[in-house]
């Protein structure tokens, strides 16, 4: 974690503040992410969450053990859960593991520690950032806007 000092106007006092990465941010995003994904694994034994969702196997919305409130959407789902809310797009072969701007910035504001810490065009400057270094990518074909980790 990089340490910012922000010097308060008007005040000889300085106040330390911890600033969270884009890459740990999307790291926490892709854990509950993968979390909210388990919870419905585990509970319906399929993978293919999205269809469940369409042929009525899953519910459209609802609660389900370890999440507050889920909810499929268009090619997504949104969960809230005790600490955050997290909202993806399933990719092709039904990837939960992408992420954008909107998402990300969503997810810090649902956080009480990150509330306010980030906007959205800050994130896409990072993201572009990271797509110009290679350490993350579209998949040509992809229907959502995600972008996905290059391990």
């Amino acid at each position: 974690m990089e340490t910012n000092t922000i010097v308060l106007s008007n005040c000889w006092q300085q106040l330390t503040m911890t600033e969270e990465t884009i890459e740990q941010l999307i790291n926490d995003f892709l854990k509950e992410s993968e979390y909210v994904a388990n919870c419905f694994y585990k509970k319906f034994n399929r993978k293919d969450l999205l269809r469940a969702s369409k042929d009525g196997t899953i519910e459209r919305s609802g609660k389900i053990e370890g999440l507050k409130h889920f909810a499929f959407h268009g090619i997504g789902l949104y969960a809230r859960r005790k600490n955050c809310e997290v909202d993806f797009d399933f990719g092709l072969n039904d990837r939960i593991d992408g992420f954008d701007s909107w998402r990300l910035n969503q997810f810090a504001e649902s956080r009480i520690e990150d509330k306010g810490r980030w906007n959205r065009e800050y994130i896409q400057s990072k993201l572009d950032e990271l797509e110009k270094d290679g350490k993350i990518f579209k998949i040509k074909g992809d229907v959502s806007s995600n972008y996905y980790k290059n391990e």
